[in-house]
């Protein structure tokens, strides 16, 4: 199984900060916000773990780099949307999470957890962490399953997801992944897996700025 760091993103929702700045080097805690996800990915056993760019590429390929070498990076020449910077970079299950999130080391047991769940069960095509104690739910989950798109909304997209092998072969080299969530969970097989870590999403300026 593979990992993907999404950090292709304008980063627009950032606003000026994101004027020189690829939002995944923006800091909190004098930490770029890349790598509060690196530092949880490397800890867990992937094949391979890559990094999709796009806006000031140059910048955020130089801070790989320097800072994970071992880190494989995808070039995005025009954005492929999350769904399209997935299919172009995946050849096995792959592990995909996003830079909007202030992730914890305490997730890191968790997503090991949701990582072997998603490979025992076979007939699970997407694993999308949840947090149904969350005050502001975006997803309706019932037995397990993601109905999506959603009505009654009792938990929380936690910004980070396991998806199957070949899942997105017939889609389009650019779209977003929601056109994929919504045909999966027609099929039911778009499930998901509980966890109680609180990652804070911080992926507007306002949030940011809290921080």
């Amino acid at each position: 199984m593979d990992a993907l760091i999404l950090a292709a993103g304008l980063g627009s929702r950032m606003e000026d900060l994101t004027k020189d700045t690829p939002k995944p080097l923006l800091t909190i805690n004098n930490k770029a916000l890349i790598s509060y996800a690196l530092d949880i990915v490397i800890k867990l056993p992937f094949d391979n773990i890559y990094v999709n760019t796009h806006y000031q590429s140059e910048q955020l390929t130089q801070y790989l780099k320097d800072q994970y070498p071992q880190i494989l990076t995808s070039h995005e020449n025009t954005i492929l949307g999350t769904g399209g910077g997935i299919k172009n970079i995946q050849k096995q299950d792959l592990f995909v999470m996003n830079t909007d999130n202030l992730w914890q080391t305490s997730f890191i047991g968790e997503i090991k957890n949701a990582m072997q769940h998603f490979t025992i069960h076979e007939e699970i095509a997407n694993l999308l962490l949840v947090n149904s104690h969350s005050s502001n739910n975006d997803l309706e989950l019932h037995d397990n399953k993601i109905i999506f798109p959603s009505q009654q909304k009792n938990t929380k997209f936690q910004g980070c997801h396991f998806l199957r092998h070949n899942s997105l072969n017939d889609y389009p080299e650019i779209f977003d992944i929601p056109l994929y969530w919504k045909d999966c969970s027609i099929k039911q097989q778009l499930y998901g897996f509980e966890t109680t870590t609180n990652n804070h999403h911080i992926g507007t300026k306002d949030l940011y700025l809290q921080y």
